[in-house]
């Protein structure tokens, strides 16, 4: 995450369950911690809420809001010619463990993109 020097930092409150890896530090449930609401991951905002206002975002005591990240493509990559295939991700990442028969490889798709 970026670090703006003009965001002023605010304090937060972890309520989901677990511990929270913060910056180095463990945060625990029920715990506050102080933070500028651009170093905090959107993977993270429904497990904290904001203790103070946020400028241009959630109110004090509601959940953050979470950014959407893009939509990920998946494509079938044939694994030699015995009609076996992996899925990967646009960069080429391989989802898969094991490879799968087209239509199970092509079901795992439709999973992954609804």
């Amino acid at each position: 995450m970026q670090r703006s020097s003009t965001e002023k930092e605010i304090s937060w409150k972890k309520v989901g369950g677990g511990s929270l890896r913060f910056n180095g530090r463990i945060i625990k449930p029920g715990q506050t911690f102080k933070a500028r609401a651009s170093e905090i991951s959107p993977t993270f905002r429904d497990v904290i809420i904001p203790l103070e206002g946020i400028p241009g975002g959630a109110a004090p005591g509601q959940p953050a809001p979470v950014i959407k990240a893009d939509p990920v493509e998946y494509k079938l990559k044939a694994r030699g010619s015995g009609g076996w295939f992996d899925v990967v991700d646009i960069n080429g990442k391989k989802i898969n463990e094991k490879a799968l028969k087209e239509d199970t490889a092509n079901k795992l798709i439709k999973d992954l993109t609804e």
